[in-house]
């Protein structure tokens, strides 16, 4: 117990948004999917962030299989459903076996990547879970009421971090958010990352470690990967943090 699994590393790059300009150099990257989703939005910021997720996605990918940014090709296909938004995962034959997941939130974009299994990530800012309704809407009634056991300035870092935990999970099952998030239950705040429950009716609990993920001020990040036969569910999550800004810079304009 407390050691970490050999080869299950996860790796998670941070970089911001604007880093690099929406040129058409990075533009040229995307897929048709991707520059459809880039036209509709409307927001300066909001294009610079998306435009630069996906170019951090590629980079990444590159750097841990070789795969050259402008050949890489992506399938979408849901598997559940097996429609076009599913999880990213490299397309073509013989393309390594590669696991990545995005996530958005501010000016932060987050990208994880694992050889060992399927992942997820989420990146939440505190202020964008302060509403009203959000414990009915996000937590089960036992983490309602543990959340009325912090003091009320820390409640925005404690919702933020319930709901990176929960999506993160979410994200690596490849379920999202059509498991209500009600039915899951992971540890408090203030304690290590770990799935307790899951009670959806219909899709089975899926075995997986969950981590916390540092990162800037007034926001919560959070992955989870799914076990593997053979993994020590006792054993940390390796996570192995890089700041990505430079990365992003040094792709050509």
């Amino acid at each position: 117990m407390g050691g970490v699994n050999p080869g299950t590393a996860v790796d998670v790059y941070r970089a911001r948004a604007g880093v690099v300009a929406v040129t058409e150099s990075a533009v040229a990257l995307l897929d048709g999917a991707e520059r459809a989703r880039l036209d509709r939005l409307l927001r300066p910021q909001d294009r610079a962030r998306y435009t630069t997720g996906h170019l951090l996605l590629r980079l990444v990918v590159q750097a841990h299989t070789g795969v050259p940014a402008r050949e890489q090709r992506f399938s979408r296909t849901c598997l559940l459903c097996g429609g076009p938004h599913g999880k990213p995962r490299l397309a073509g034959d013989g393309a390594p076996d590669v696991h990545v997941n995005l996530s958005y939130a501010g000016p932060y974009v987050v990208a994880a990547v694992s050889a060992h299994a399927p992942l997820g990530v989420d990146v939440e800012q505190w202020e964008a879970t302060d509403f009203a309704g959000f414990s009915t809407a996000a937590l089960t009634r036992a983490e309602a009421q543990e959340l009325l056991g912090f003091d009320v300035v820390d409640r925005p870092w404690a919702r933020a971090v319930w709901w990176a935990r929960k999506e993160a999970a979410l994200k690596a099952t490849g379920h999202g958010l059509r498991v209500d998030a009600t039915d899951v239950r992971v540890t408090p705040p203030d304690r290590p990352a770990r799935l307790l429950s899951w009670t959806d009716a219909e899709v089975p609990a899926p075995t997986l470690r969950l981590a916390d993920v540092p990162t800037g001020p007034g926001y919560a990040c959070a992955v989870a990967v799914l076990a593997r036969p053979g993994d020590d569910l006792e054993a940390g999550l390796d996570v192995r943090t890089h700041d990505a800004d430079d990365l992003v810079a040094s792709f050509p304009a």
